[in-house]
């Protein structure tokens, strides 16, 4: 009898270890540790005393559209070592937002469906419910006033064609809207069938993305004339960048060559394209763009939080664009899209919030926050516009080979144990969430929030 028991714990136990490993390859952060979200300037945080059930909030906050985070102390129970724990607002349907399994320290919890217009403060009091998680007492509200963007006009940067829809569907849908996309996506083939040839892997790709950058924004009401895709090598933006004025190809140039995608713009001055380009060209039309869309507002990749170089480098164009700018800046909405160590961000199923990305980062990362929260009609036709593209489609109606079958297998099996969904990187359930996170920052300051790199500031020098 010792010894069965001592077997049934032992094999628990192997279990246990095994789906803690596999999913470190989700979530390769420390589970104990402070998230801190360093802010430029003053910054008032409001002193609150939480109990097992919530908190009061303070008499002289109204519902104005601000966004909240709560900044809070979190342990998760022995079950949150082994299943993603969660807070939810009990009096608010669809108000959960979930955490790494085991987290324990400082955390910031998204409160701004509280502070939405509409919503009502006759009832001070904010219930939250802790599944597999509780929190100590001391905690502190930072309230982010909303941006005034009105109708403003927007310009969208995506380094990918599928970035604009992942990050800012919510946003660009609801204004005058430009989406530019930056490069042709050219190398994101991991998708297309296994028995084409590498060349016309990359041949279908730029074909498919590049004119799904041009097109699927009009889901959200952005006409064609307003969409530009300046087809730009995938994968090249760093190195661009470090050699300014070398010129780079396409990957599919010698099949598909950059003009016939850059005919495919409605912008006039966007159709032509040579078969070589340089980072000069780009920022040369990053200005361009300006100048056409006259934004207010422009939406791009925080160079700081998102680790993909076409990400960080899309941003320090944009910088450099704007150095001679006249006039006014825009404001900067910057967005994350890859996590470093964090390859399943958001955490949780595709109903749940998105909150601040985990880690802390060296130095100021925004003057603001600001978590656009999206109408449910709206959430759905961002689903509608991510499932359209290539990114979230397989082709592959061929057999695999074996070593592809056992691959595959591998991994199928390796998420199951781990106990995370299907597909833990899938855009369809990272991307139309509840709500779109951004860092705002004003214009004649992102060379600054850049140059904390050092890096970056080399080549912003």
């Amino acid at each position: 009898m010792i010894g069965a028991v001592a077997i049934v714990v032992a094999a628990c136990g192997l279990w246990m270890a095994a789906r803690a490993r596999e999913y470190r390859k989700w979530f390769r952060l420390a589970s104990h540790r402070t998230d801190r979200l360093n802010l430029r300037g003053d910054n008032h945080a409001i002193s609150l005393i939480l109990d097992q059930d919530g908190f009061d909030l303070p008499l002289h906050l109204e519902a104005k559209g601000q966004t909240a985070l709560l900044s809070v102390t979190v342990t998760a129970s022995f079950l949150g070592r082994f299943r993603a724990p969660y807070i939810e607002l009990t009096d608010r349907q669809g108000c959960r937002q979930y955490f790494e399994r085991g987290a324990t320290g400082q955390r910031y919890l998204n409160l701004t469906p509280i502070f939405q217009p509409g919503q009502s403060m006759q009832l001070r009091r904010v219930k939250l419910h802790g599944g597999s998680i509780r929190w100590s007492p001391e905690a502190s509200l930072l309230i982010f006033p909303a941006p005034l963007v009105g109708t403003s006009d927007v310009l969208v940067l995506a380094p990918h064609p599928d970035d604009a829809e992942i990050a800012a569907f919510g946003m660009y849908s609801l204004h005058r809207s430009w989406v530019a996309t930056i490069t042709a996506g050219e190398k994101g083939t991991g998708n297309l069938p296994s028995d084409m040839t590498a060349a016309a892997r990359s041949e279908r790709a730029a074909s498919l993305r590049v004119s799904e950058s041009l097109s699927i924004p009009g889901m959200g009401g952005v006409p064609p004339h307003r969409c530009a895709n300046l087809v730009l090598p995938d994968g090249a933006l760093r190195l661009m960048a470090r050699e300014p004025s070398r010129p780079f190809r396409l990957a599919c140039e010698t099949s598909l060559r950059r003009s016939e995608l850059r005919s495919e713009n409605l912008v006039p001055e966007l159709q032509a394209g040579n078969p070589e380009c340089t980072w000069n060209d780009l920022i040369g039309e990053i200005r361009l763009l300006l100048s056409l869309s006259q934004p207010k507002i422009v939406i791009c990749p925080h160079p700081m939080m998102d680790k993909h170089p076409d990400h960080v480098f899309t941003t320090v164009a944009l910088a450099q664009a704007m150095r001679d700018l006249d006039g006014p800046h825009p404001l900067i909405f910057l967005y994350v899209v890859h996590i470093e160590g964090v390859p399943s961000y958001p955490l949780g199923p595709v109903e749940s919030l998105v909150g601040v990305p985990p880690g802390c980062i060296n130095g100021w990362v925004c003057d603001s926050v600001y978590s656009h929260m999206l109408e449910p009609a709206l959430q759905r036709a961002k689903y509608l516009a991510v499932a359209a593209t290539h990114a979230t489609r397989t082709y592959d109606k061929t057999k695999p080979r074996l070593r592809v079958t056992v691959r595959r297998f591998i991994n199928r099996f390796s998420t199951l144990l781990s106990g995370m969904n299907e597909n833990p990187t899938g855009f369809l359930r990272r991307a139309p969430r509840p709500n779109e996170m951004y860092f705002v920052v004003k214009g004649d300051s992102l060379a600054a929030l850049i140059a904390q790199a050092p890096e970056l500031r080399t080549v912003q020098d």
